[in-house]
């Protein structure tokens, strides 16, 4: 029974991004879609064509990729091989590879950090872990990635990433990033 079960479930991960000015006032976010995405993969362009690569709006949703580390990480969790919790998000200028940020943010206020974790419910009562962060900027970046790590400062293993269209962030800016990650 727990081999089927195990067997049939799998982790789904979804992020909102929320982008705001120093006053509060949301600024728009481009949402990508497949085409987009396409183009990003094969070609390393970020065409915010409306419409056609996607639209803009106050909040882009985007569906994350659960990495193979992150796999082995959630099961490590589950039968306890460790007790070390992926906490952290990070926000980076590149492509994400399957273990790590492209090109990590380190500074300016878009330093890795600690995130507050709970535990939701998607479909299922619990079956889902939530993690928000808002970062507010002291710099300018184009921002592209994003991951969740078990470690708060630098390293560790990265659990899921997200590769978006670039969201240009200014001094005292926020963007308050919603990860959730769904044993479905």
């Amino acid at each position: 029974m727990i081999k089927e079960l195990i067997s049939t479930a799998k982790l789904q991960g979804e992020t909102t991004i929320r982008h705001c000015d120093k006053y509060g006032n949301a600024k728009k976010v481009f949402h990508s879609n497949f085409l987009w995405k396409f183009f990003k993969t094969h070609y390393q362009l970020d065409l915010q064509i409306p419409v056609l690569m996607g639209n803009w709006s106050d909040l882009a949703i985007k569906i994350n990729t659960i990495t193979d580390v992150g796999k082995k990480i959630a099961a490590d969790q589950i039968g306890g091989t460790t007790t070390t919790p992926v906490t952290a998000i990070a926000l980076g200028i590149d492509t994400p590879s399957t273990t790590a940020l492209g090109s990590e943010i380190t500074t300016a206020g878009g330093s890795r950090g600690a995130a507050t974790v709970s535990n939701t419910t998607t479909t299922t009562t619990g079956d889902t872990e939530q993690w928000v962060k808002t970062f507010t900027f002291s710099g300018s970046f184009a921002i592209t990635e994003e991951g969740l790590f078990n470690n708060n400062t630098s390293g560790g293993i990265m659990l899921a990433s997200q590769s978006f269209s670039a969201i240009n962030v200014v001094d005292t800016d926020t963007l308050q990033i919603t990860h959730k990650v769904t044993v479905a």
